[in-house]
């Protein structure tokens, strides 16, 4: 056997023992952020109004868009909810799937990295393309909160999918 080869071998075995721990950690924690942002969702779309007192509140604070505005409806909450559940099952399911299933899943967990890098990127730049955002909470929160914590969901799923 080829020396360079058999200590490439060790060296992806090294690192495979010192990173699993950690992509178990990531796989949990996104996972179980994304099932409780799922739940959010589902709570928002059965009416509950937190973060404000009242529905008008929290379009303002949640969706940015002015009080009196329309919520989003159950159907659309619901189907953020699936969604965002469907993503935490797809972290878990590729860092614990096995066989052919797994490619599949893995794929599935990069789409969803991707689709919540996205989120986060745009909301940066979510008052350039809608202005009247920023005389609402949303902006701020927008900024400090849902999208800091989009791209940190995105950067744990990808650790969980290469750990």
């Amino acid at each position: 056997m080829d020396p360079l080869l058999s200590s490439a071998t060790v060296v992806a075995a090294a690192a495979h023992a010192f990173f699993s721990p950690l992509g178990d950690l990531l796989a949990w924690t996104a996972g179980g952020v994304l099932a409780a942002l799922a739940a959010l969702h589902v709570y928002w779309g059965v009416g509950g109004a937190w973060p404000g007192d009242a529905r008008h509140d929290k379009v303002e604070i949640v969706v940015g868009l002015p009080k009196g505005s329309p919520f989003p409806s159950l159907g659309l909450c619901l189907l953020v909810a699936f969604l965002l559940l469907s993503a935490a099952a797809l972290v878990l399911g590729q860092r614990y799937g096995r066989g052919d299933l797994a490619a599949l899943l893995r794929l599935g967990a990069w789409a969803a990295a991707l689709a919540l890098g996205a989120r986060g990127l745009s909301g940066f730049f979510d008052a350039r393309l809608r202005p009247a955002t920023r005389a609402l909470p949303y902006h701020s929160l927008n900024r400090r909160l849902y999208s800091p914590l989009s791209l940190a969901l995105a950067a744990a799923v990808v650790g969980a999918t290469f750990g």
